[in-house]
């Protein structure tokens, strides 16, 4: 036997296995986030149903799935000072009140607060708290996507013919609550009962480090050490993959017998599928889908590729005889490739090329605003978007010159209450269009239909109003008009042959003659 292998014999202490360790740095993020409609639950064991997802991400608020009071009264007929009166006629201008912990505190903190009164019956000890109006508001707007998720966690859905309290206050003798079946406001008498169902902030989870890799060897082993006496020279092959489908595979050869050279091979297969498409350069990428409304939706994909694992295995010896040990260590250097696709969120810009943008990012996109987003359904990639300038400040539905008719195939829908419930936009202005013309239904061909842009129905439109607080901020940088909340604005929800619905005031819905002169601002589905 030649010097060379003694030395190494040496080295390795007669040792009677083989063994493979693996060294692994880096690792896959991963975070718990919510969607409206999710089940949270508190740190005290309390439940809730998500119904705000702040834009950034950060968190929101959720509702508590049982009334904390189905009626109390509000407080003394008393000031209270540490809170500021709310009392203006204009409803936009108590939406941006969005304090609920530091209103329900003042309240508390009042020298004639009692248990028989709103800001004592939350568990404010627990952070839940009393809504202020636009805490509020939003929850009202937020009802046809919670309300089933509310039952199915066991509680009960929220009364839509009554009134509950908010935490702001109007005077020393009355205070703001919203009804329920309408959205609208209204200053009550603090003794008289309402409603009180609690609301509370929370945070997404941070993320955590998660380093599941999986490893396939030639052998048929799966796992990271194996021990092996090769009787001969043989090479073993494993492949290192990451949750995220991203692999390196690395060999080694170890010669039994005379003494020769050992080397390995690195295969780096560093790239990401993407709905049957295969990216591995990183970048931005769009894929265009069509949604049940026949528009297209483009989804961008924001792709981070790191070129290598850079993955080598570590020999203490590569030549041994036959029935000696040797020990290999696998080092993988650098961390595995990540991807994110930023979720879309309300206040998001719809560009005209279908990207989606954030609008921090937008001055510096080079893109062209086309509308800007309101709603995102539960897939993160579809919603509705609303056009950036009026079509129309004073518009009829139907004309004077053109008979009144209950449109066949049009839904009639009889009470507010039920008119909230229509998010069929498209298909209602596609009907409207189908049985006549400019002439008879101006509103329904002053908006650009062709190119995806509908009147949307009392429930979308109701939606609009209820996420003005962030559409008005991005309208505000693309130069779009603002959205004007004491104006009625159409909508394509038909209720007799003589009346349509309006939406204003931040959600109310009022059945209007068809023959009226109102403002029209038209919406797309993406």
């Amino acid at each position: 036997m030649n010097e060379v292998i003694k030395r190494k014999k040496q080295k390795l202490q007669m040792k009677k296995f083989l063994c493979i360790v693996f060294l692994l740095c880096g690792g896959i993020l991963t975070a718990q986030t919510y969607k409206v409609g999710d089940l949270y639950v508190a740190p005290d064991g309390s439940k809730g149903i998500v119904y705000y997802v702040f834009p950034g991400g950060t968190g929101g608020w959720i509702v508590a799935l049982n009334d904390a009071s189905t009626g109390c009264g509000w407080g003394v007929a008393e000031d209270v000072q540490a809170l500021p009166n709310q009392t203006s006629t204009y409803v936009q201008n108590m939406l941006a009140d969005t304090a609920g912990y530091a209103n329900t505190l003042a309240m508390r903190n009042h020298p004639y607060n009692n248990t028989y009164y709103a800001a004592a019956k939350v568990n404010f000890s627990n952070g839940w708290v009393l809504p202020s109006p636009g805490q509020l508001s939003i929850l009202f707007g937020q009802l046809p996507f919670i309300t089933t998720a509310i039952i199915n966690a066991g509680g009960t859905a929220l009364a839509t013919n009554d009134y509950y309290w908010s935490s702001a206050e109007y005077s020393a003798t009355n205070a703001w609550r919203i009804y329920f079946g309408t959205g609208s406001f209204n200053n009550g008498t603090k003794s008289v009962n309402a409603r009180v169902r609690a609301v509370r902030s929370f945070a997404m989870t941070p993320a955590t480090n998660n380093t599941e890799f999986s490893y396939s060897w030639s052998t048929g082993a799966d796992t990271k050490v194996i021990t092996e006496s090769p009787t001969q020279t043989t090479t073993y092959t494993v492949t290192v993959s990451t949750p995220g489908g991203y692999t390196d595979t690395v060999e080694q050869t170890i010669v039994v017998g005379e003494a020769s050279s050992s080397e390995f091979t690195i295969v780096n297969e560093m790239s990401y599928m993407w709905n049957g498409i295969t990216y591995d350069q990183s970048g931005d990428y769009t894929q265009t889908f069509v949604n049940a409304m026949g528009c297209d939706s483009v989804v961008t994909l924001h792709l981070t590729i790191s070129t290598t694992i850079d993955a080598v295995i570590s020999a203490s010896a590569d030549v041994i005889c036959e029935g000696d040990a040797v020990t290999l260590q696998v080092v993988t250097a650098g961390t595995p490739s990540t991807y994110e696709v930023y979720p879309i969120a309300v206040g998001d810009i719809l560009c005209t090329d279908g990207a989606i943008v954030k609008p921090a990012d937008y001055a510096s996109s080079g893109k062209t605003a086309l509308g800007i987003v309101f709603y995102v359904d539960n897939t993160g990639e579809h919603g509705w978007a609303v056009h950036l300038h009026y079509q129309h400040i004073s518009i009829m539905w139907t004309t004077p010159s053109s008979a009144l008719t209950d449109i066949l195939n049009l839904t009639n829908y009889s009470t507010s209450r039920t008119a909230i419930n229509d998010f069929n936009g498209y298909n209602n202005t596609l009907i409207i269009r189908n049985v006549g013309n400019e002439a008879n239904y101006p509103a329904a061909f002053a908006v650009d239909f062709e190119n995806g842009w509908y009147i949307p129905a009392a429930g979308q439109l109701r939606q609009l109003f209820n996420e003005i607080v962030e559409v008005r901020a991005s309208l505000q940088i693309v130069g779009g008009d603002v959205l004007l909340l004491d104006s009625g604005h159409w909508s394509s929800t038909e209720s007799a042959k003589n009346y349509a619905w309006e939406v204003r005031d931040r959600g109310t819905v009022y059945r209007t003659s068809k023959q009226s002169n109102i403002m029209l601002r038209s919406i797309r589905s993406f």
